[in-house]
Protein backbone atom coordinates (compact mmCIF):
# COMPACT_ATOMS: atom_id res chain seq x y z
CA UNK A 1 0.00 0.00 0.00
CA UNK A 2 1.12 3.38 -0.86
CA UNK A 3 1.29 5.92 1.95
CA UNK A 4 1.43 9.79 1.17
CA UNK A 5 3.91 11.69 3.27
CA UNK A 6 2.37 13.46 5.80
CA UNK A 7 1.33 16.79 5.50
CA UNK A 8 0.61 19.70 8.43
CA UNK A 9 0.10 23.53 8.77
CA UNK A 10 3.19 25.42 10.67
CA UNK A 11 2.11 26.19 14.26
CA UNK A 12 -0.30 23.10 14.52
CA UNK A 13 1.10 20.03 16.34
CA UNK A 14 4.20 20.03 14.73
CA UNK A 15 6.33 22.49 13.97
CA UNK A 16 8.87 23.71 11.07
CA UNK A 17 12.05 22.53 12.89
CA UNK A 18 10.83 19.11 12.09
CA UNK A 19 10.13 19.74 8.55
CA UNK A 20 10.82 21.77 5.64
CA UNK A 21 8.28 24.48 4.35
CA UNK A 22 6.59 23.44 0.59
CA UNK A 23 7.98 26.00 -1.24
CA UNK A 24 11.64 25.63 0.24
CA UNK A 25 11.66 22.06 -1.28
CA UNK A 26 12.35 24.13 -4.77
CA UNK A 27 15.63 25.05 -3.42
CA UNK A 28 16.80 22.10 -2.77
CA UNK A 29 19.45 21.00 -4.74
CA UNK A 30 20.49 18.42 -6.94
CA UNK A 31 17.04 17.75 -7.80
CA UNK A 32 16.10 16.25 -11.30
CA UNK A 33 14.53 18.23 -14.15
CA UNK A 34 11.38 16.47 -13.57
CA UNK A 35 11.41 16.33 -9.85
CA UNK A 36 11.06 20.02 -9.72
CA UNK A 37 8.37 20.62 -12.12
CA UNK A 38 6.09 18.47 -10.79
CA UNK A 39 6.94 20.52 -7.45
CA UNK A 40 6.44 23.42 -9.14
CA UNK A 41 3.07 22.35 -9.80
CA UNK A 42 2.32 20.84 -6.37
CA UNK A 43 3.16 24.60 -5.20
CA UNK A 44 0.99 26.16 -8.02
CA UNK A 45 -1.74 23.99 -6.80
CA UNK A 46 -1.34 25.16 -3.12
CA UNK A 47 -1.41 28.92 -3.94
CA UNK A 48 -4.60 28.18 -5.97
CA UNK A 49 -6.17 26.83 -2.71
CA UNK A 50 -6.09 30.88 -1.11
CA UNK A 51 -3.91 31.93 2.12
CA UNK A 52 -0.31 31.06 2.75
CA UNK A 53 -1.11 27.23 2.55
CA UNK A 54 2.07 26.75 -0.03
CA UNK A 55 3.79 29.22 2.39
CA UNK A 56 2.67 27.48 6.03
CA UNK A 57 2.49 23.65 4.89
CA UNK A 58 5.13 21.57 6.01
CA UNK A 59 6.29 18.26 4.78
CA UNK A 60 8.28 15.78 7.19
CA UNK A 61 11.41 14.79 6.52
CA UNK A 62 10.96 11.63 6.69
CA UNK A 63 8.10 10.59 4.32
CA UNK A 64 6.74 7.05 4.82
CA UNK A 65 5.80 7.24 1.39
CA UNK A 66 7.53 4.70 -0.58
CA UNK A 67 6.84 5.17 -4.54
CA UNK A 68 5.02 8.48 -5.99
CA UNK A 69 2.07 8.33 -8.27
CA UNK A 70 3.64 7.03 -11.76
CA UNK A 71 5.35 4.40 -9.23
CA UNK A 72 9.11 5.36 -9.08
CA UNK A 73 11.02 4.44 -6.27
CA UNK A 74 11.07 7.72 -3.57
CA UNK A 75 14.45 7.32 -1.22
CA UNK A 76 16.48 8.91 1.27
CA UNK A 77 19.63 10.35 -1.12
CA UNK A 78 22.54 8.09 -1.27
CA UNK A 79 26.25 10.30 -0.77
CA UNK A 80 28.26 9.55 -3.43
CA UNK A 81 31.16 9.67 -0.72
CA UNK A 82 29.55 7.21 1.88
CA UNK A 83 28.70 4.44 -1.42
CA UNK A 84 32.39 4.97 -2.46
CA UNK A 85 33.83 4.87 1.09
CA UNK A 86 31.88 1.22 1.64
CA UNK A 87 33.16 0.16 -1.66
CA UNK A 88 36.28 0.45 -0.31
CA UNK A 89 35.88 -1.43 2.95
CA UNK A 90 34.09 -4.17 1.08
CA UNK A 91 36.98 -4.80 -1.55
CA UNK A 92 39.64 -4.77 1.06
CA UNK A 93 37.90 -8.06 2.86
CA UNK A 94 39.96 -10.89 2.54
CA UNK A 95 37.30 -13.55 1.63
CA UNK A 96 36.18 -12.32 -1.69
CA UNK A 97 35.60 -15.05 -4.06
CA UNK A 98 37.72 -15.21 -7.09
CA UNK A 99 34.73 -16.06 -9.41
CA UNK A 100 32.18 -13.62 -9.11
CA UNK A 101 33.55 -11.17 -7.86
CA UNK A 102 32.00 -7.82 -9.30
CA UNK A 103 27.88 -9.92 -8.40
CA UNK A 104 30.01 -10.25 -5.05
CA UNK A 105 31.39 -7.11 -4.06
CA UNK A 106 27.89 -5.18 -5.44
CA UNK A 107 26.07 -7.21 -3.58
CA UNK A 108 27.94 -6.98 -0.08
CA UNK A 109 28.08 -3.00 -0.73
CA UNK A 110 24.16 -2.59 -1.30
CA UNK A 111 23.87 -4.86 2.09
CA UNK A 112 25.12 -2.42 3.96
CA UNK A 113 24.09 0.66 2.35
CA UNK A 114 20.62 -1.27 3.73
CA UNK A 115 22.04 -1.26 6.83
CA UNK A 116 23.33 2.47 6.93
CA UNK A 117 20.40 3.83 5.08
CA UNK A 118 17.51 1.56 5.19
CA UNK A 119 15.08 3.68 3.15
CA UNK A 120 17.77 4.77 0.76
CA UNK A 121 16.79 1.70 -1.78
CA UNK A 122 13.88 -0.39 -2.34
CA UNK A 123 13.04 -3.51 0.01
CA UNK A 124 9.29 -4.20 -2.07
CA UNK A 125 9.36 -5.03 -5.66
CA UNK A 126 9.53 -2.08 -8.40
CA UNK A 127 6.51 -2.06 -10.61
CA UNK A 128 7.57 -3.03 -14.28
CA UNK A 129 9.37 -0.48 -16.22
CA UNK A 130 9.50 1.88 -13.28
CA UNK A 131 12.60 3.93 -11.77
CA UNK A 132 14.12 2.65 -9.12
CA UNK A 133 17.23 4.28 -6.86
CA UNK A 134 19.98 6.25 -7.94
CA UNK A 135 23.22 4.94 -6.88
CA UNK A 136 26.23 7.99 -6.69
CA UNK A 137 29.63 6.43 -7.38
CA UNK A 138 33.19 8.95 -7.10
CA UNK A 139 35.62 8.44 -9.86
CA UNK A 140 37.56 6.52 -6.95
CA UNK A 141 34.48 4.05 -6.31
CA UNK A 142 33.74 3.87 -10.54
CA UNK A 143 37.67 2.80 -10.67
CA UNK A 144 36.99 -0.45 -8.59
CA UNK A 145 34.20 -1.45 -10.23
CA UNK A 146 35.55 -1.01 -13.69
CA UNK A 147 39.00 -2.82 -12.56
CA UNK A 148 36.72 -5.76 -11.12
CA UNK A 149 34.52 -5.57 -14.39
CA UNK A 150 37.28 -5.53 -16.24
CA UNK A 151 38.87 -8.27 -15.16
CA UNK A 152 35.69 -10.49 -15.16
CA UNK A 153 35.78 -9.51 -19.22
CA UNK A 154 39.37 -10.80 -19.19
CA UNK A 155 38.46 -14.60 -17.59
CA UNK A 156 39.34 -13.10 -14.27
CA UNK A 157 42.61 -12.54 -15.46
CA UNK A 158 44.64 -9.29 -14.24
CA UNK A 159 46.49 -8.93 -17.34
CA UNK A 160 45.86 -10.91 -20.54
CA UNK A 161 47.16 -11.16 -23.89
CA UNK A 162 45.23 -10.16 -26.70
CA UNK A 163 46.87 -11.73 -30.14
CA UNK A 164 45.18 -11.00 -33.53
CA UNK A 165 47.69 -13.45 -35.14
CA UNK A 166 50.17 -11.10 -36.15
CA UNK A 167 50.18 -8.26 -33.69
CA UNK A 168 50.22 -9.09 -29.89
CA UNK A 169 49.15 -6.75 -27.27
CA UNK A 170 49.06 -7.13 -22.99
CA UNK A 171 45.86 -5.55 -21.85
CA UNK A 172 46.34 -4.83 -17.78
CA UNK A 173 42.98 -4.98 -16.90
CA UNK A 174 43.59 -4.59 -13.01
CA UNK A 175 44.67 -1.37 -13.43
CA UNK A 176 42.25 0.47 -15.64
CA UNK A 177 41.21 3.95 -14.42
CA UNK A 178 37.75 6.41 -14.74
CA UNK A 179 37.88 10.06 -14.78
CA UNK A 180 34.54 11.84 -14.22
CA UNK A 181 33.53 15.14 -15.69
CA UNK A 182 30.30 16.86 -16.93
CA UNK A 183 28.54 14.71 -18.59
CA UNK A 184 31.70 12.46 -19.77
CA UNK A 185 33.21 9.07 -18.47
CA UNK A 186 37.32 8.73 -19.82
CA UNK A 187 38.44 4.71 -19.06
CA UNK A 188 41.86 5.00 -19.46
CA UNK A 189 43.47 0.94 -19.76
CA UNK A 190 47.23 0.88 -19.81
CA UNK A 191 48.58 -1.67 -22.05
CA UNK A 192 52.49 -3.16 -23.12
CA UNK A 193 53.70 -4.62 -26.72
CA UNK A 194 57.43 -4.73 -27.58
CA UNK A 195 59.44 -2.20 -26.17
CA UNK A 196 56.30 0.00 -25.79
CA UNK A 197 54.14 1.13 -22.54
CA UNK A 198 51.20 3.46 -23.05
CA UNK A 199 48.20 4.61 -21.56
CA UNK A 200 45.08 4.16 -24.54
CA UNK A 201 42.18 6.77 -23.16
CA UNK A 202 38.69 5.99 -23.87
CA UNK A 203 35.69 9.07 -23.73
CA UNK A 204 32.32 8.23 -23.57
CA UNK A 205 29.76 10.61 -24.01
CA UNK A 206 26.82 9.42 -21.10
CA UNK A 207 24.27 11.49 -19.57
CA UNK A 208 24.40 14.79 -17.69
CA UNK A 209 21.80 16.97 -15.40
CA UNK A 210 21.48 19.00 -18.49
CA UNK A 211 21.44 16.31 -21.51
CA UNK A 212 19.49 13.19 -20.11
CA UNK A 213 20.03 10.31 -22.49
CA UNK A 214 19.58 6.59 -20.77
CA UNK A 215 22.08 4.28 -21.76
CA UNK A 216 23.25 6.30 -24.88
CA UNK A 217 26.60 6.81 -25.19
CA UNK A 218 28.92 7.91 -28.22
CA UNK A 219 32.79 7.80 -28.64
CA UNK A 220 35.97 9.33 -30.74
CA UNK A 221 36.41 6.48 -33.42
CA UNK A 222 39.89 5.91 -31.96
CA UNK A 223 41.44 5.88 -28.44
CA UNK A 224 43.83 8.16 -27.42
CA UNK A 225 47.41 7.25 -27.01
CA UNK A 226 49.88 5.52 -29.01
CA UNK A 227 48.83 5.71 -32.75
CA UNK A 228 49.82 2.25 -33.69
CA UNK A 229 47.86 0.72 -30.77
CA UNK A 230 45.34 3.17 -31.67
CA UNK A 231 44.96 1.67 -35.32
CA UNK A 232 45.84 -1.94 -34.76
CA UNK A 233 43.48 -2.31 -31.49
CA UNK A 234 41.65 0.80 -31.42
CA UNK A 235 38.07 -1.23 -31.88
CA UNK A 236 38.67 -3.97 -28.94
CA UNK A 237 39.76 -1.42 -26.86
CA UNK A 238 36.73 1.19 -27.40
CA UNK A 239 34.66 -2.47 -26.65
CA UNK A 240 36.99 -3.21 -23.81
CA UNK A 241 36.35 -0.04 -22.05
CA UNK A 242 32.71 -0.13 -22.91
CA UNK A 243 31.66 -3.70 -21.85
CA UNK A 244 33.51 -2.82 -18.45
CA UNK A 245 31.12 0.47 -18.15
CA UNK A 246 28.02 -1.35 -18.82
CA UNK A 247 28.96 -4.43 -16.67
CA UNK A 248 29.94 -2.53 -13.98
CA UNK A 249 26.77 -0.18 -14.30
CA UNK A 250 24.67 -3.39 -14.40
CA UNK A 251 25.56 -5.35 -11.56
CA UNK A 252 25.62 -2.03 -9.56
CA UNK A 253 21.56 -1.65 -10.48
CA UNK A 254 20.90 -4.99 -10.60
CA UNK A 255 22.03 -5.55 -6.86
CA UNK A 256 20.20 -2.45 -5.40
CA UNK A 257 16.40 -4.21 -6.12
CA UNK A 258 13.73 -6.68 -7.64
CA UNK A 259 10.96 -6.13 -10.20
CA UNK A 260 7.57 -7.84 -9.81
CA UNK A 261 8.86 -10.88 -11.11
CA UNK A 262 11.77 -11.00 -8.99
CA UNK A 263 14.57 -10.10 -11.46
CA UNK A 264 17.14 -7.75 -10.87
CA UNK A 265 16.58 -4.41 -11.64
CA UNK A 266 18.82 -2.93 -14.65
CA UNK A 267 20.62 0.48 -15.42
CA UNK A 268 18.14 3.09 -16.92
CA UNK A 269 20.45 5.59 -17.27
CA UNK A 270 24.27 7.12 -16.79
CA UNK A 271 24.43 10.67 -15.19
CA UNK A 272 27.86 12.38 -15.17
CA UNK A 273 29.14 15.06 -13.28
CA UNK A 274 32.78 16.24 -12.16
CA UNK A 275 33.80 13.88 -9.44
CA UNK A 276 30.54 11.49 -9.68
CA UNK A 277 28.19 9.18 -11.61
CA UNK A 278 24.97 8.05 -10.39
CA UNK A 279 23.88 5.23 -12.21
CA UNK A 280 20.23 5.28 -12.50
CA UNK A 281 18.37 2.00 -11.69
CA UNK A 282 14.74 0.63 -12.89
CA UNK A 283 12.66 -2.47 -13.50
CA UNK A 284 12.30 -4.57 -16.75
CA UNK A 285 10.00 -3.71 -19.40
CA UNK A 286 7.48 -6.80 -19.17
CA UNK A 287 6.78 -7.59 -23.20
CA UNK A 288 3.81 -10.17 -24.31
CA UNK A 289 5.72 -13.04 -24.71
CA UNK A 290 6.97 -12.79 -20.86
CA UNK A 291 3.49 -12.98 -19.82
CA UNK A 292 2.51 -15.71 -21.44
Amino acid sequence: MVRRPTLRREGGLGSATSGTRLRDLSRVPGLSVTDRQRLDRIIEDAGRLGGNLAEDLVIDRNPTRVFDDLGDFIGNTVKPKDLSEILANVIQRPNIPRQNQLHFVTTTLIDEIRKKSPKALPTIPVGKGRKGADLPVTTSGLTQLLRLAAVQLSENENSVIWDDGINQLVVHASQVTATLTEGFVRIDVKVEADQLRATMQIPFAVGSEKRLSGLVMATTDRPAGNARVARVWGDALIAFAHGALIAASESLAGASGRDAQNKRLVPRALVARRGSLVVESQARFVFKEEQQ
